[in-house]
């Protein structure tokens, strides 16, 4: 549909524009003249994905292979200080037990649209729109699942020197199946500030952050009810030719009101990725170590809620299989990846991961989290997970992923019914 709309542009401008489709970065065609410009892109993602069992096998998890697709065409328009894009998408799943999930399948809708103005140092952009930030631990487009996320509301930018600062007012997107009938989620609501001071180098740099949350109905393994937490941050970042760094450290506060009394909420992160890079070595070697700990509730009778809630966070947070999320939790992740060649990289990682506090339970996505049922209590040991993930840009236009998981469990899951799981999955995208 949009490339049929696109070609109708062309040809109704076609005498006043000039097209530039062979030289365009990242696949996009550009047409402009006297001063708009109008650009257009397409893209398609094919995934093939393969659990055994889904959800570690408890809650009805069972064995599932299943595909996705992802198509999404996208127009913007260009004058001067202004800017007005729209992206439109199909999104289509095949063969999963039980059926599709919620971001899984979707008739035509419109996945981002807004209008933008940008000054010297000012901006403002209004509309459904996607925000990733920093390494998306906190705010993310959420790739891995078939329907990325996506947000209503207002941003306002200020930028000078290396500084960038961003000024949120945001409603997550309630994904559906039908055509056009996405709403803004009435139930959650993000607010708050995004800062980034670059460094004198690139990729070297701090971020901070204050961010305001609200969900009704957020349920944990001790208690349920509507959350508003207050979430600071810091993420310091830098890359050099032989090392490069990823620290984050975040507090959160807030209450979880329910009927029979609120809760206070006083939950912390540390996370961090660090890795070594040999570039003159055949195969350009990088030894990384991920590590993380994300506070859990230590009594469930106190008033207290300490679990840690990651926001919008990317679902793929330690591995592809996407099988824990970052809530009492504690991990190590040493890694390896190599680069064969131009375009090609392939990581190894093996995670230990443990409960931080042995009452709370394990959680999992979908995000934000979700409590596996009578894990609260079992043993801190959760288990490992050997992963294996390579990624192939075949050419401008054709990127390839491969990605195997498998997750032994430990006493923490095996006592709640969690079994080992494997995970496989293959994907295609296309850039056009």
């Amino acid at each position: 549909m949009l490339r049929v709309l696109t070609l109708a542009i062309a040809a109704v401008t076609a005498p006043a524009f000039s097209q530039d489709c062979a030289g365009a970065a990242g696949g996009q065609c550009t047409m402009s003249a006297n001063g708009t410009r109008v650009q257009w892109d397409a893209s398609l993602r094919l995934r093939g994905m393969y659990y055994d069992p889904t959800r570690f096998g408890v809650q009805g998890g069972v064995e599932d292979g299943y595909g996705l697709l992802r198509a999404l065409g996208s127009v913007q328009l260009s004058r001067g200080q202004w800017q007005g894009y729209a992206q439109l998408g199909v999104h289509g799943e095949n063969g999963r037990a039980g059926g599709p999930g919620g971001t899984d399948q979707g008739a035509l809708d419109l996945q981002q649209g807004y209008v933008r103005w940008q000054g010297d140092a000012f901006g403002l952009q209004i509309g459904r729109q996607e925000i990733p930030y920093g390494s998306s631990r906190i705010l993310s487009v959420r790739d891995g699942p078939n329907i990325r996320l996506a947000f209503d509301g207002v941003r306002g930018r200020w930028q000078h020197a290396r500084w960038q600062v961003d000024v949120l007012a945001l409603r997550p997107v309630d994904n559906r199946p039908g055509a056009f009938d996405d709403r803004s989620d009435e139930g959650q609501y993000l607010i708050g500030s995004y800062a980034t001071r670059r460094g004198a180098s690139a990729g070297n740099g701090v971020d901070l952050y204050l961010l305001g949350y609200g969900r009704d109905g957020a349920r944990f393994a001790s208690a349920s009810g509507d959350e508003r937490r207050t979430t600071l941050g810091t993420r310091l970042f830098a890359r050099q030719p032989r090392w490069d760094a990823n620290v984050e450290l975040v507090l959160q506060n807030g209450t979880l009101s329910r009927p029979q009394g609120s809760l206070d909420i006083r939950a912390w992160t540390v996370a961090s990725d660090i890795g070594l890079r040999f570039p003159e070595v055949r195969l350009q070697p990088r030894l990384g170590v991920k590590a993380d700990i994300a506070s859990g509730d230590s009594s469930p009778g106190d008033r207290r809620l300490q679990t840690f809630n990651a926001l919008y966070p990317k679902a793929a947070y330690f591995s592809e299989a996407s099988l824990l999320a970052p809530a009492n939790l504690m991990d190590v992740q040493p890694t390896l990846t190599l680069t064969p060649r131009p375009g090609l990289t392939t990581e190894f990682g093996w995670q230990l991961a443990w409960k931080h506090r042995r009452n709370d339970a394990i959680y999992t996505t979908p995000t934000p989290l979700s409590a596996i049922p009578g894990s609260a209590g079992t043993a801190r040991r959760i288990g490992q997970q050997f992963k294996w993930e390579t990624t192939w840009k075949a050419s401008p236009h054709w990127q390839w992923q491969g990605q195997l998981a498998w997750f032994e469990a430990g006493p923490g899951l095996r006592q709640s019914g969690g079994r080992n799981t494997l995970f496989a999955s293959v994907v295609g995208a296309w850039q056009w």
